[in-house]
């Protein structure tokens, strides 16, 4: 068996890392901006900006990995070079101070489109107040954060919150550099090309028509808050019409009938709807000792688009296939056989997805992130009233719709590339969504 030399003071980029690294290259490219996404947390008060920025220092200096960056070592795997023990880089903020009756959305859309200064920042905070309130946006680059992983840091931030004194410097967990078992990595990706030539055979992909340049395009949300009450009937209608902890495939289902009525109403009505799932890969326990760096793994689903207008058949179909991918360990031979993918430069890793794309690009992007119990109560002594994700989707298809749950609480979002939607059709999707699942 071959094992390649490496470094034990490394920390190397998983196969799943490297994806992300190419899908964030695909972004900058296309907008400016990379694979990022933002945390908005709404606080009851108005939190110190001085104890803000003591914090943020203090988080800096414990944990270096944010001033982290890419290289590539001699075996050619790439690892995360961490700065210097004397390099201090300071976490950006900005503080904005708005009118009682301005609207905040704007400004939190603007700050989750803003790019990073430079290839060592992958963290940026936006302190917004508004009357008696504060809105805290943290955006995270998902080159080093997941949804939870970026969950959990704002509980350590938290931590930080008024601690005094010298602050001890944390390393991350190690990470090999996967150069061995040549053979179980092979098999994967043999499974893996398996399984999606099953899911990818047949008519092409029912997508809605990019621009032609997005360069100078930013990406648009829209929140769908439910209430506790609003939020436990989903989750019981989810268990009574998909079963027990089939919130995923009800709510995917739900969302494919809801955006099958614009594809329809643009003329898109050849080919089925093809939709990839991230999927938290973390061992069950939770997500500590795994805060940095992506610990998910890909599901993808092909939705019959003859099939999507009856709820019953589709909803049979998509769990039909989350069975059957979860039995075949999809999940698993995903992240074995990714890690062959580390030694293609990203520049030509973005240009085998975009090709892979052009034949069978996503319909639209999908996930469901659970309840971990990581998300912060509180952020910086206030109570958080909600917290919701914001995220740049990956283009193409360059249009998402994601779940989030938090305190009981469920959320719904919808992002999309600037040009894809027109206003009519975003009020439909946010309105079809409200209705059938809140109403």
């Amino acid at each position: 068996m071959v094992r390649l030399p490496y470094s034990k003071k490394k920390r190397y980029l998983t196969g799943i890392d490297w994806i992300v690294q190419g899908l964030d290259y695909l972004n900058r490219r296309a907008t400016g901006g990379g694979n990022m996404f933002q945390v908005v947390m709404e606080l009851d008060g108005v939190v110190a900006e001085d104890e803000l920025r003591e914090a943020l220092g203090r988080i800096s200096e414990k944990f270096p990995v944010v001033n982290g960056r890419v290289r590539r070592d001699y075996n050619l795997a790439p690892y995360w070079e961490m700065p210097s023990r004397t390099a201090k880089t300071a976490l950006p903020l900005i503080v904005q101070h708005l009118q009682d009756d301005q609207d905040v959305f704007p400004f939190l859309e603007r700050a989750a489109n803003m790019p990073f200064g430079n290839q060592r920042e992958h963290l940026a905070f936006h302190l917004i107040g508004s009357g008696g309130r504060s809105y805290a946006a943290v955006t995270f680059d998902h080159c080093l954060f997941d949804a939870h992983g970026a969950e959990a840091f704002l509980r350590m931030l938290e931590e930080e919150w008024g601690k005094k004194g010298p602050c001890t410097r944390e390393s991350v967990p190690s990470e090999p550099p996967h150069l061995s078992e040549w053979r179980r990595k092979f098999e994967a990706g043999r499974q893996v090309n398996r399984a999606f030539l099953r899911l990818t055979k047949g008519a092409g992909a029912r997508v809605l028509p990019l621009v032609s340049s997005t360069s100078k395009q930013g990406f648009r949300f829209r929140v769908i808050p439910f209430n506790e009450q609003q939020s436990k009937k989903i989750m019981e209608r989810a268990d009574r019409e998909a079963g027990y902890l089939m919130a995923t495939p009800y709510t995917m289902a739900v969302t494919a009938q809801i955006l099958h009525s614009i594809f329809t109403e643009r003329g898109v009505c050849s080919g089925d709807y093809i939709v990839p799932l991230t999927m938290d890969a973390r061992q069950r326990g939770g997500v500590a000792g795994d805060v940095f760096f992506n610990h998910v793994s890909f599901f993808l689903f092909r939705i019959d688009g003859r099939e999507v207008e009856d709820f019953s058949m589709l909803l049979k179909s998509i769990k039909k296939q989350m069975y059957e991918q979860v039995r075949a360990g999809l999940a698993r031979h995903m992240v074995e056989a990714s890690s062959l993918m580390r030694i293609v430069p990203l520049p030509i890793l973005s240009y085998l997805i975009r090709v892979y794309l052009k034949g069978e690009a996503a319909s639209f992007c999908f996930s469901f992130l659970g309840e971990t119990g990581q998300m912060a109560t509180s952020f910086m002594g206030k109570k958080v009233d909600r917290s919701y994700h914001m995220t740049r989707v990956p283009i193409p298809p360059g249009l998402g719709v994601f779940f989030q749950q938090s305190q009981g609480r469920l959320s719904a979002y919808l992002s999309y590339v600037e040009s894809l939607l027109t206003e009519d059709e975003v009020n439909a999707i946010v309105e079809g969504l409200r209705l059938r699942l809140g109403g």
